[in-house]
């Protein structure tokens, strides 16, 4: 079969695993006036899905290893549709949401190692970087649905219905999952030498440094999917509706970017540490500019400012995760990758419930994007120490 078409099944299975991965923070304002959530609460609603993510994602291998990807693919959106629907049935406080969302966390951690084995299967090496970056808008693009969606649905019903609809919407792609891909037995995997421990990755500073900076990259993303719509409600007087699009239009920046990124690092000679530093940086003067916008500012002006947000706060996987696997020696790049990912779920678990305490504590949403705008500069400037080898970029 066309390996377009199993990119297509990848990307299908993906964003529906997102839009119910993004759900329940992006419906944050309208689950917290029916529960009565703090804004630490409506934060923690991100970390215990990434705490299910992170514990799932070792185990999602192992089963897309022994099962094939299809099968995990559509399992994982099925499931997910499952837990949405039950999370409107039966959730009636926050404590409730609690073991649901770890639930949807371990949904969440099954769509990339079988979406990027089903595509790394399909495509010959010298497609598979562009490729996968493209797998990789499936997360933002299930939050762009998410967002375009789902409050438009909570606000002509409720925050129930509008669950019920991502159920609706997984199943869908389930099938259409199922219909397009048919997976073919994998060639016999070539003998290899012995595994690199866990130590041997530790002593190489470069890595170390790439793997421990991915805690600060992907805090920007989770804390505007979680907090943008309330801030613009909360601080500068948008309507939930109208941030509902500045949102979707931030997270469909963000898909686009993810290629655009790695396309012009391949453009400029493979050189990836030089532009994620320039994005990571710029994402923090975009933080810096939300902290001091002021109430009054032309709607256009918001709209601009997050969209730009969301193009750098959102473009950095594709980046990160070539200079991580250029950065190992042959044959280590599924560990390097995979311990990195370690870190990057850390970030993404910490940082909402921490902005939001921050706000809480100071009753000052400046203070809370103050604080995002330290975090990147702590991640531009832990990647300026990168040595990244001249002509690392490898075919």
């Amino acid at each position: 079969m066309s390996p377009w078409t199993v990119l297509a099944a990848a990307m299908t299975a993906g964003t529906a695993v997102s839009l119910i991965g993004q759900a329940y923070p992006t419906l944050a304002p309208y689950i917290r006036a029916d529960l009565g959530l703090s804004l630490t609460a409506v934060g923690l609603l991100n970390t215990f899905i990434y705490i299910g993510t992170m514990l799932g994602s070792l185990p999602s291998g192992w089963l897309t290893d022994r099962l094939g990807s299809r099968k995990v693919m559509v399992a994982g959106a099925l499931i997910g549709a499952g837990l949405a629907l039950a999370v409107a049935l039966f959730v009636n406080s926050q404590w409730a949401f609690v073991p649901f969302l770890f639930l949807v966390g371990l949904v969440v951690a099954s769509a990339t190692p079988a979406g990027s084995q089903a595509v790394a299967r399909s495509f010959p090496p010298e497609r598979r970087g562009l490729v996968i970056g493209l797998r990789q808008m499936a997360v933002p693009l299930g939050g762009t649905l998410a967002a375009a969606v789902l409050p438009v649905v909570a606000h002509l019903s409720s925050w129930r219905w509008a669950s019920a609809v991502a159920a609706f919407l997984a199943v869908l792609a389930a099938w259409v999952t199922a219909r397009l891909y048919r997976e073919s037995p994998p060639s016999p995997a070539p003998t290899s030498g012995p595994r690199p421990r866990l130590y041997q990755v530790l002593q190489e500073r470069n890595i170390l440094l790439a793997s421990v900076a991915g805690v600060t990259l992907p805090t920007g993303q989770f804390v505007m999917i979680t907090y943008l719509i309330l801030f613009l409600k909360e601080r500068l007087g948008v309507p939930e509706l109208t941030g509902a699009a500045l949102l979707t239009a931030a997270q469909f920046a963000g898909a686009l970017s993810r290629v655009f990124w790695s396309w012009l690092s391949d453009a400029l000679g493979g050189r990836r540490k030089p532009l994620l530093v320039a994005m990571v940086a710029m994402a923090g003067l975009c933080a810096l500019v939300l902290a001091w916008l002021p109430p009054g500012t032309p709607l256009f002006l918001k709209a601009l400012i997050v969209v730009l947000y969301g193009a750098t706060a959102l473009g950095w996987q594709g980046l990160h995760f070539s200079l991580l696997t250029e950065l190992s020696p042959p044959g280590w790049e599924g560990r390097v990758v995979g311990f990195a990912l370690t870190f990057t779920s850390i970030g993404i678990a910490l940082a909402p419930p921490l902005f939001g305490l921050v706000v809480d504590l100071s009753q000052n949403y400046a203070l809370g994007w103050l604080a995002q705008a330290a975090v990147f500069g702590l991640g531009a400037w832990l990647l300026s120490n990168v040595a990244e080898s001249k002509g690392s970029k490898r075919g």
